[in-house]
């Protein structure tokens, strides 16, 4: 507040000062001024406060606005505070939802960097596969391109073979049916000979002599009847039955497990002759060379075999024996997939001896055994098969006395 703004009721009246006054005539002045200064200030009239006063209300006032919009900016202020400190909470609160939100993201990109590493492993091995499967395929196509050529070979010869038989046999239909009967008396002695299929050369046979009989020639009478005895040889010829031997092996083979390893002992045991008893005050110097002669027979018992003592086997040498004992079984079942006489009869004439040498023969399972043994070492998976060759080189030479007749050039 200013000094030019007085306070209300008070009335401030100021004197200016003479400048350099003397002395006495100071005194004298302040003596003479005093007293009508007094009076003056009594005579003023009370219109002269009302300015100050109202001056003064203004500024109250003035203060009391100024206060109040104050107060109104201060509350406005501390709403303002409080609504950012809401959203500063707000802000902090979406920033640790992110902070959460960014770590799950990351454990998840770090899942999924893992599940792409694996990924990555599994397309090297399938890269690695298909890299494989393309070289098979390289592989593949060239033996291709090789049976191409062959095949490319093959067809010439047959074309040239073709060419032939249309020279040789001409265009009569007779002809071709005579050509057809050959080609399946060939078919029927290498299905014989080769494979050992009786069925098969029994209706290859069937087929030509229909052919024959097609060409309603009775020259070929000769060669059907010659047909149907090569017919009548393999219908009458039996195949051993390889499908039942070697289910048979199988079984035996499965019995081995029951067999009982036999015990390599001496004999049965001899009856000693029963001790007389000697009472006690019997006894003496005299008899003491009996008493311990009996001890002796006691101790020692002897026992009796006419054969031959064969070492006991240890129990960890027992497998071996039951697994040997099946491998020559299963190389008699290999034999007869193989129709080798000798591999088959080899083994199961093994087998039978380490039966009657290593385990029981009072035991049923191995008396089985040996019986069914003994019975399959007589058949012979290989017999021989009967000619039927005859068939077709009548039917050669028939031809050829044809030819000899009536050249090729001829129908």
């Amino acid at each position: 507040m200013n000094d030019e703004d007085p306070k209300p009721g008070v009335v401030i009246d100021v004197t200016p000062e003479h400048e350099g006054p003397e002395p006495d005539d100071a005194a004298t002045t302040s003596d003479a001024t005093t007293e009508p200064a007094a009076n003056e200030v009594r005579e003023k009239p009370r219109g002269g406060n009302a300015l100050p006063l109202a001056v003064a209300i203004l500024a109250l006032i003035a203060v009391g606005v100024a206060a109040f919009f104050g107060y109104q900016q201060w509350l406005k202020i501390n709403d303002d505070l409080a609504a950012m400190d809401a959203r500063l909470r707000e802000a902090q609160n979406r920033q640790q939802t992110l902070s959460q939100a960014m770590s799950s993201a990351s454990d998840a990109v770090r899942a999924q960097e893992a599940a792409l590493g694996q990924q990555s492993g599994a397309l090297a091995k399938q890269q690695a596969a298909v890299d494989e499967a393309r070289a098979a395929f390289r592989q593949q196509e060239q033996r291709l391109a090789q049976e191409n050529v062959n095949l490319q070979e093959r067809e010439a010869e047959l074309r040239a073979a073709v060419a032939d038989v249309h020279r040789r046999v001409g265009r009569s239909g007779t002809q071709w049916m005579v050509a057809e009967a050959e080609y399946l008396l060939r078919i029927a002695n290498d299905r014989l000979i080769l494979a050992r299929d009786t069925e098969s050369a029994r209706v290859a046979l069937g087929l030509a002599d229909q052919r024959l009989r097609d060409t309603k020639d009775p020259g070929w009478a000769g060669v059907r009847e010659q047909i149907a005895r090569d017919i009548a040889k393999l219908s009458t010829f039996e195949a051993p039955d390889s499908a039942g031997l070697s289910a048979r092996l199988s079984a035996l083979i499965e019995q081995i497990p029951q067999l009982k390893i036999a015990n390599a002992t001496i004999g049965p045991e001899r009856t000693l002759p029963e001790r007389t008893g000697q009472e006690p005050g019997e006894r003496n110097w005299e008899t003491l060379l009996d008493d311990v002669w009996a001890g002796f027979k006691d101790s020692v018992r002897i026992r009796e075999r006419d054969k031959p003592v064969q070492a006991m086997l240890a129990p960890e040498h027992q497998f071996f024996l039951y697994e040997n004992l099946k491998l020559h079984m299963e190389a008699a079942r290999l034999g007869l997939a193989r129709d080798d006489q000798n591999l088959f009869r080899d083994n199961l004439h093994i087998a039978a001896d380490w039966l009657t040498k290593y385990f029981d023969p009072d035991n049923g399972s191995a008396a089985a055994m040996a019986k069914a043994i003994a019975e399959m070492v007589k058949i012979d998976i290989r017999p021989e098969m009967p000619d039927v060759s005859q068939s077709l080189r009548a039917l050669q030479v028939r031809q050829k006395l044809m030819e000899d007749v009536a050249p090729s050039g001829v129908e």
